[in-house]
């Protein structure tokens, strides 16, 4: 829930970008950054098959990329160009924002049983809805009250938030019977 509050302030990237120097129109250069993170979260995803199957990587990885995010976050608040704001989206979305959504479905599933696994992914799509629309809202209110700066940077405390509860999650293991 608190990464897809946090995820909200995917809106504000282009803007940033081009307060620090892009052209006001994104069509190109957006598309650009955007197909960089895709390659970035394939590059990513590949890493992450490889070593997903040993005790508590789902776990790590998911705090991991969460941390990686709020370094994107902040790259992006403090960028002194757009070139460097462009590294800051790539880490957030290109692997933060894709490793985090698919490893939280491997961790869900790895966890339940066959019989509830259906309920518990709904019931995780419905948290994911309520962080984006609480985070959206809140994040709007600080950035029409502090600039866009601060809500980068508060999302990226959120994300540091998220990684941390993970971290210190005893949450390794599957459950007993699980398939």
């Amino acid at each position: 829930m608190l990464i897809n509050g946090a995820s909200m302030t995917a809106w504000l990237f282009p803007r940033q970008l081009v307060n620090l120097g892009f052209p006001s129109d994104p069509v190109l250069w957006y598309t650009a950054v955007g197909i960089c993170s895709s390659v970035a979260g394939v590059v990513a995803l590949h890493l992450v098959q490889k070593r997903i199957d040993g005790a508590g990587v789902a776990r790590r990885t998911y705090a991991l990329t969460c941390f990686i995010g709020m370094l994107g976050l902040i790259v992006l608040a403090e960028a002194p160009s757009a070139l460097i704001g462009c590294a800051g989206v790539i880490l957030v979305s290109g692997i933060a924002f894709n490793v985090t959504r698919t490893v939280s479905v491997i961790w869900v599933n790895r966890r339940t049983t066959s019989e509830v696994r259906a309920t518990v992914h709904s019931l995780l799509d419905l948290a994911e809805s309520i962080g984006e629309i609480c985070g959206g809202v809140v994040l709007a209110i600080i950035a029409e009250a502090a600039g866009m700066s601060i809500t980068l940077l508060t999302s990226a405390a959120l994300m540091a938030f998220t990684a941390t509860i993970v971290a210190l999650s005893s949450a390794d293991q599957a459950s007993p019977g699980s398939s």
